[in-house]
C-alpha cells in the first residue's frame, strides 16, 4: 500500500507543480517533506493541496460524492469516511472522524488520532468538495480540529453527479 500512496503523491507533484521526484518510491512522508522544501512551500499547505487534488481523481470523487446529496449532507456523513476507505484498502490507518454541529450552524471536525497531516489532507479534501457541491463556506484548520462555517449551500451550480459514469443524461 505504501507503494500506491507514494505513486499517488508522485502523480500529484508532477501534475500540480511539474516537480520530479528524484528517487523512485520514497516513503510518502519523505517525498512530501522533500518536495515542500524544494518548492519552498509549507508542508501542511502542500498536503492540503494533495487533498484537493485527490478529489479531482474520478474514482475518489465518485466515492466521496456518493456520501451526500449536498455539502451539508456530505459533512454530516463524514464520520463514515474511514469505514468507506477501509472498503477500498485496509492498509491505510485512516483516523476516526468525530463531528460536532453547533447551534450556530458551525460544523467541527476532529480526528481522533493519527498524524496532523491527516487534518491538512482532510481540509484540502473538504475545500474541493465544497466547491464541487457549489457551497460557499469558510474552512479553518486549527489545533482543535477543522471548523466549517457554511454560508450558502446553493452558492454556485454543483457538478453533476450520476451513480454510474455510464448513465445517460436525462
Amino acid at each position: 500500500m505504501r507503494e500506491l500512496v507514494s505513486r499517488a503523491i508522485e502523480r500529484f507533484l508532477q501534475s500540480e507543480s511539474s516537480y520530479l521526484v528524484e528517487s523512485d518510491l520514497l516513503p510518502p512522508d519523505v517525498m512530501l517533506r522533500t518536495a515542500a522544501r524544494d518548492l519552498q512551500k509549507p508542508l501542511d499547505e502542500l498536503v492540503e493541496d494533495l487533498g484537493a487534488w485527490l478529489v479531482r481523481q474520478n474514482e475518489i470523487w465518485r466515492l466521496l460524492r456518493f456520501c451526500g446529496s449536498d455539502f451539508l449532507d456530505f459533512l454530516l456523513r463524514l464520520d463514515e469516511l474511514p469505514e468507506r476507505m477501509r472498503l477500498v484498502t485496509d492498509d491505510i490507518a485512516f483516523p476516526e472522524i468525530a463531528l460536532t454541529r453547533g447551534k450556530d450552524g458551525l460544523v467541527w471536525v476532529t480526528l481522533e488520532s493519527g498524524s496532523p497531516r491527516w487534518s491538512a489532507l482532510l481540509s484540502g479534501l473538504l475545500r474541493a468538495m465544497a466547491d464541487d457541491y457549489g457551497a460557499l463556506c469558510v474552512i479553518t484548520r486549527g489545533d482543535d480540529g477543522i471548523r466549517i462555517d457554511v454560508s450558502d449551500l446553493d452558492f454556485a451550480e454543483a457538478r453533476t453527479f450520476r451513480l454510474s459514469a455510464r448513465t445517460a443524461a436525462p
